[in-house]
């Protein structure tokens, strides 16, 4: 795999990322942009389990002889700071929290501007570091921050949310002494409307040491003498994750209207999301789907545990890895899951994108107990609840293989499962299918859950 390009300041070189097919060997190589010639090897990364680099290169706008390369090698993503000819001179950011995005430069004070999560698993602001490696935040400290920096990298426009903030938009100076203005903060948008409740939680991870983040929704005008149908909402696959601390925890539209209609919704973030290290997503690996439910359950746990979750009125949502999870679970614990949907899901990891899939999976012929132990139309004959099934028929990512090929296994173990399709769909629906679509999803668990 060729990626995260980048050329030289002279624009006579260019910077290619090589990946083996494996994923566990990344080199970066040096091309002659006239020529097409290799020049040679700047810098190599292994990792006995993968290596996915997405960022190019960039080099410092005061001195082309030195770039910034980010890795994951000491277990965060983080900045080192290199020479030209590939030797590592620093490492610029460096503690248990990750690099999220580069910014840019301010280059008159040759500083580095970029976004992490320091000081909070869940949530993203700004800062800047100098190449010395001494780092300075840039605004606001609280929520999660979306910055775009300025051409001459003295400001950033820095527009956030917190849990009780909808919306924020400041203009910060990315170097210490300058004045802040503000351009927005917005009213409380729901002021009028009557509202659920929705906390931030954390349980213990199935390995009993690590910290999941979770919020609970709750129904409106809700009575903890009560007993509700409970909807878990899960996606619980890598580069994703559903809890951060924006507006209401990031808590979605159509779980507020769900709140609305009486159920509770529950969105737990296991092991294998992102940004919350190496090993916190490698966990999965060459098992997918096996560890996620392993922390979803903990989740369940936690649930069972309320006198107001009614245990016999579980159900579970969740789109693409979400939908392999919806699946996973309804197959994985029959008896506790009464309703499910499983949105565009995969079924066998054979039949995935081969990148995506090989990285955290590795090959067939070299993964084959993953393979099965994660091929859902093994299981089929597991199917006791409802369950359907939505895709888009020109679906590119989860093709319908998917979904066909499960139909077909269900009805072999004689087992019933509900199938809708979206003509013309592809991944996700948009415009009025999205609303078609959450209104099906939505009449699906007050037919048979509520």
């Amino acid at each position: 795999y060729f990626t995260n390009i980048a050329w030289s300041p002279d624009e006579q070189t260019l910077y290619v990322i090589e990946l083996n097919r494996d994923q566990t060997h990344a080199q970066l190589m040096a091309y002659d942009a006239q020529t097409g010639e290799k020049k040679g090897m700047i810098l190599e990364e292994k990792n006995d389990k993968y290596i996915e680099p997405m960022h190019p290169i960039a080099f410092l706008p005061w001195d082309d002889n030195k770039f910034i390369y980010q890795s994951r090698n000491g277990g965060y993503n983080h900045i080192f700071l290199y020479s030209a000819e590939g030797k590592q001179l620093r490492q610029l950011t460096e503690g248990k929290y990750e690099v999220m995005d580069f910014l840019g430069f301010n280059t008159a004070k040759k500083t580095i501007v970029y976004t992490s999560n320091e000081g909070s698993p869940i949530g993203k602001t700004v800062w800047s570091v100098d190449m010395k490696g001494k780092r300075s935040p840039v605004g606001s400290r609280e929520g999660w921050h979306t910055a775009t920096l300025s051409a001459s990298g003295t400001y950033v426009i820095d527009m956030y949310s917190s849990p009780k903030i909808a919306r924020n938009i400041d203009i910060v100076p990315t170097a210490a002494g300058g004045k802040s203005v503000n351009l927005l903060t917005a009213t409380e948008p729901w002021d009028a409307y009557k509202t659920p409740q929705i906390k931030l939680g954390t349980i213990k991870a199935a390995d009993g040491k690590t910290d999941l983040y979770y919020r609970i929704v709750y129904p409106i005008g809700f009575d903890n003498k009560k007993k509700y149908p409970t909807i878990v909402y899960v996606y619980g696959g890598p580069g994703i994750r559903n809890v951060e601390a924006r507006w209401h925890w990031a808590s979605r539209s159509w779980e507020t209207y769900m709140a609305q209609k009486g159920y509770i919704m529950f969105i737990l973030d296991g092991r294998g999301s992102e940004w919350r290290g190496r090993d916190f997503e490698q966990a999965t690996f060459r098992q997918l789907g096996t560890v996620e439910c392993q922390d979803q359950y903990k989740g369940v746990e936690f649930l069972m545990s309320l006198p107001y979750v009614d245990k016999d009125r579980m159900g579970v949502h969740g789109w693409s890895f979400g939908g392999f999870m919806t699946t996973n679970l309804m197959l994985t614990f029959p008896d506790v899951f009464k309703v499910g949907v499983a949105g565009g899901p995969v079924i066998d990891w054979n039949y995935y994108e081969v990148m995506y899939g090989e990285r955290y999976m590795d090959t067939p012929q070299q993964n084959p107990e993953g393979y099965k132990n994660s091929n859902l139309r093994l299981r089929a004959g597991n199917l006791k609840g409802r369950l359907q099934l939505i895709i888009g028929y020109n679906d590119p990512v989860c093709v319908p293989q998917h979904t066909l090929s499960f139909i077909r296994a269900c009805i072999d173990a004689g087992t019933q499962c509900d199938y809708f399709l979206y003509p013309g769909g592809e991944h996700n629906m948009y415009g009025k299918d999205a609303v078609h679509l959450h209104e099906r999803i939505t009449r699906y668990f007050d037919d048979y859950l509520k």
